[in-house]
């Protein structure tokens, strides 16, 4: 189909044009010759919601509908009792499937818990590294020397026979 306004040429399933916007819809239902009654509206719906319910399955469905022949309306409904029967199997596949996962999850889910709680605390133990009596600063305890550590009452006893040496005589001297 053409488009009037700007002469840009479309897909008949396209509602608007590609190239300026114009609503394709509206000049197609003109130059058809109008609406239609009520009868023709209905059909018309009627076959736009088969085909977009048969459109998962047949992706030219929408298509056929927009070509209000009478081919293309039994394309249509054959196309949407199709797709019906194999949301049925589908569904009654499903509906079996279920269960079976959900009794699997209901037995598996305690030992699945526990093998990733294990998995974890393996993770978490191999990453503490023991302390190795190799590893202590300085070697082994045998090779560590100790060295000298002053006292804190051995500097202070020091200071304080300083301290008794300067002070003058003529005080008293306080006890403490």
């Amino acid at each position: 189909m053409y488009c009037p306004t700007c002469g840009g040429n479309n897909t008949l399933e396209r509602k608007f044009c590609v190239h300026c916007g114009t609503n394709l819809e509206l000049v197609s239902q003109a130059l058809s010759g109008g609406v239609g009654g009520v009868l023709t509206r209905t059909d018309a719906a009627i076959d736009q919601l088969i085909a977009r319910y048969a459109e998962h399955i047949f992706r030219t469905a929408p298509s056929k509908a927009n070509e209000r022949s009478l081919k293309g309306a039994w394309q249509v409904l054959g196309q949407g009792v199709v797709t019906s029967l194999v949301d049925v199997l589908l569904f009654s596949l499903m509906w079996n499937i279920f269960p079976l996962r959900f009794l699997m999850l209901l037995f598996s889910t305690p030992f699945r818990l526990l093998s990733q709680r294990a998995e974890r605390m393996r993770t978490i133990t191999a990453e503490i590294v023991p302390l190795d009596r190799r590893e202590l600063r300085g070697g082994t305890p045998e090779q560590l020397v100790l060295g000298t550590v002053d006292s804190i009452s051995e500097h202070t006893t020091h200071n304080l026979e300083e301290h008794h040496l300067q002070r003058p005589k003529n005080k008293p001297q306080s006890s403490i």
